[in-house]
């Protein structure tokens, strides 16, 4: 049984995935409005631009497909808003997560893992600022990532 969480707070997502985890009891669906709600509240004002007053972080939001994330990342440079994105899947080998860039793109403009590198300063950034949530997340024995939702299985193995 997944339990739904649409009614619960954005600013209440940690403690639900903390708490999931503790009680390690059943399976919670998350769904992409709620990651991107979490995500709008959380990042705001915790990642600084690298580039000074001419540029500033906007945001960042994720869209969910089956067995991958798309990040994108959103700022505004001298009025304008540009975006970059990434494609990325977890998978899982004993006890370690591991999150690889699958490709990506900058705006509208399509490109291998390779090209992505820049990008490596703000996703460091993004990541630093959701840090307990990713560590939240990472006790899950479980994570799928399915259309428009994550599906986190914090249940022990079975023997």
């Amino acid at each position: 049984m997944a339990l739904p969480i649409s009614t619960t707070k954005a600013d209440d997502l940690l403690d639900l995935l903390r708490q999931t985890a503790i009680k390690r009891a059943a399976v919670m669906e998350i769904s992409e409005a709620e990651v991107n709600r979490h995500l709008a509240t959380t990042l705001t004002g915790k990642v600084a631009s690298m580039f000074g007053n001419w540029t500033a972080f906007d945001g960042a939001r994720v869209e969910l497909q089956p067995d991958r994330v798309r990040l994108f990342l959103v700022w505004k440079l001298r009025g304008y808003t540009r975006t970059a994105s990434v494609d990325l899947a977890i998978s899982r080998d004993e006890g370690n997560f591991h999150v690889e860039i699958l490709n990506g793109a900058y705006g509208h403009l399509e490109m291998p893992r390779g090209m992505m590198r820049p990008l490596y300063p703000a996703l460091r950034a993004v990541a630093e600022a959701l840090d307990p949530e990713i560590r939240a997340l990472f006790q899950m024995t479980k994570i799928t990532i399915a259309k428009d939702k994550l599906v986190l299985d914090p249940r022990f193995p079975p023997a």
